[in-house]
């Protein structure tokens, strides 16, 4: 069941933490992906695939980069720890930063506020050491108390990032000195690393922080802001990371859809859109622009409610997730510009690759599982909405793949507010939308017990088992081991049909430099600002 986590705070992020506004964090700011044309891209000659802004050019200083976004509207925020659409995200990525964050490139955490981030031996207590000489932009320097309010706030407001702190004791954390800060745990928690890392707004803010004057460590500061329409940012010259950031200016536009981009891209009007449909890149490349196109880890899977029947029968669940030509799905859902799955989730963590085998189409196999499960005529109903990239293609390429095994499926399309209200975790069988994370992170968030999201209704006990054994290791090669042995449990007994993960493309002026490519599935090098830049 959806939970519904309510805020009390006087400095809350504005109502409940839902499954539906989490869902936002992508899925609203990606509808019109859902809707983009199929085509592959070819273009000028360009590999999408190994894209990048700016070629071999030097970053130039200077210039005001104006940016057109999609899936903002009036409920647009700038609150720094709970963003809730794509459009939220890379606004709030401009002023404020995390401890950890994900690496755009290697999907890993990688050091950003934080030096270091270590537990003791066994997991207990964590140690978090922030960076020397960070100041926030009003001058106050970044310290170890700044970094347990910021955590405070969070667990007081139950924002997003409280489910990755784990079994977090915040009351009895204490102040070391002013660069450090010591954590205890009610109970092991070997993933805390991983928890700060994600991208459910684990950002920092200073002691006493006030949301109607926004100020974070970030490489812009505020300008102005107005909801569902423009946003303006301006240089932090005391920005802690060396010449940086490039620009003088950033200015964010809301935009209602991809076409309207696309005009004000083509006209002069804007130097960068973000969330483009494979379509489009051709589009902008024959006009003399730049696409660069990510592959996510982020993706659209067919949930299957495990303790509802037919789905309750495992051979039905197999026999569906054989019934996916996955080469055909990627082309016709995303132009063959996202990546094959393999309908397990956390495919960018290091435990993931190799740990079982890719799946192939088998039709034969899958009429022989369903025969075997008396489910020879199978009838299903499959509920769809444009929550997320691709979601509307992926209801009807999975249906008419489904058809050659003889089973019939029904898609039943809802708006999102009708689909979150009525049907999400409800129905049997229905789409849903993650971004990249870590396989244990996901799994807090929508298969382990109490889970807020356990949308496939899973409950097991042997898989329970490993998954709280993992969550208390230490060690990343033994807590890896850990992993994969739930992965193989997924892959043989779960309730996710993920055929294919799907792309970011971004679709720039020749000027702009210093986009690249990023695995995280948030837009524009994964909501940051301070390496991109314009030609003089």
């Amino acid at each position: 069941m959806t939970q519904d986590r309510r805020s009390e705070g006087p400095d809350s992020g504005g109502g409940a933490f839902t499954r539906r506004r989490l869902l936002q964090v992508g899925g609203v700011g990606a509808l019109v992906l859902a809707s983009g044309g199929l085509a592959a891209c070819s273009g000028s000659g360009s590999d999408p695939n190994t894209s990048t802004s700016g070629g071999g050019a030097s970053p130039s200083r200077g210039g005001s980069l104006r940016v057109g976004a999609t899936g903002g509207g009036n409920g647009d925020t700038l609150e720094a720890q709970f963003p809730l659409t794509n459009m939220d995200f890379i606004r709030v990525g401009a002023m404020f930063e995390q401890l950890v964050q994900i690496n755009g490139s290697s999907g890993q955490p990688e050091m950003v506020l934080a030096e270091s981030v270590e537990p003791n031996a066994n997991a207990t207590q964590w140690t978090i050491r922030v960076k020397p000489d960070i100041t926030f932009h009003d001058g106050k320097p970044l310290t170890a108390t700044d970094v347990l309010y910021s955590l405070r706030r969070i667990e007081k407001n139950n924002f997003p990032g409280l489910i990755a702190m784990g079994p977090v004791d915040l009351a009895s954390a204490k102040v070391m000195d002013d660069l450090t800060l010591r954590i205890p745990f009610d109970s092991p928690y070997g993933i805390l690393l991983e928890g700060l890392s994600g991208i459910t707004s684990l950002r920092m803010v200073p002691e006493g922080y006030d949301p109607a004057k926004p100020v974070g460590t970030g490489p812009f500061t505020f300008g102005s802001f107005t909801a569902g329409q423009e946003s303006r940012f301006t240089r932090f010259d005391d920005y802690w990371q060396d010449g940086q950031p490039y620009l003088d200016e950033l200015v964010i536009t809301n935009f209602a859809d991809e076409t309207a981009q696309l005009n004000a891209l083509q006209s002069g009007e804007l130097d960068l859109v973000d969330q483009l449909s494979s379509a489009s890149v051709p589009i902008v490349e024959s006009a003399g622009g730049k696409a660069v196109v990510s592959k996510t880890r982020g993706f659209v899977p067919l949930t299957m409610r495990v303790d509802q029947a037919p789905f309750s029968d495992v051979r039905v669940r197999q026999a569906l997730r054989l019934l996916i030509n996955r080469d055909e799905f990627n082309q016709q859902v995303f132009g063959g510009l996202g990546e094959i799955g393999n309908d397990v989730f956390g495919g960018a963590d290091a435990a993931y690759e190799g740990s079982v085998p890719q799946r192939e189409q088998d039709v034969e196999q899958a009429k022989s599982l369903l025969r075997s499960a008396g489910q020879s005529d199978l009838q299903i109903e499959l509920y769809s909405s444009p929550i997320a990239p691709g979601a509307s293609a992926t209801a009807s390429v999975f249906a008419a793949q489904a058809e050659q095994a003889g089973v019939s499926v029904k898609i039943r399309t809802q708006d999102p507010s009708e689909f979150f209200s009525q049907s999400y975790s409800k129905v049997p069988f229905a789409l849903s939308f993650w971004n990249t994370a870590s396989y244990l992170t996901q799994a807090q968030q929508g298969t382990a017990p109490g889970a807020p999201f356990n949308e496939i209704h899973q409950t097991d006990s042997d898989w329970d088992g490993i998954y709280n054994e993992a969550l208390a290791t230490v060690d990343p090669t033994a807590r890896g081991e850990l992993v994969q042995k739930l992965i193989k449990f997924d892959y043989d007994q779960g309730g996710y049909i993920i055929p294919a993960y799907f792309p970011m493309i971004e679709g720039m002026t020749a000027g702009v430099g210093g986009i690249t490519e990023n695995v995280t599935g948030l837009p524009i090098n994964g909501s940051t600002w301070q390496s991109v830049w314009l030609t003089s």
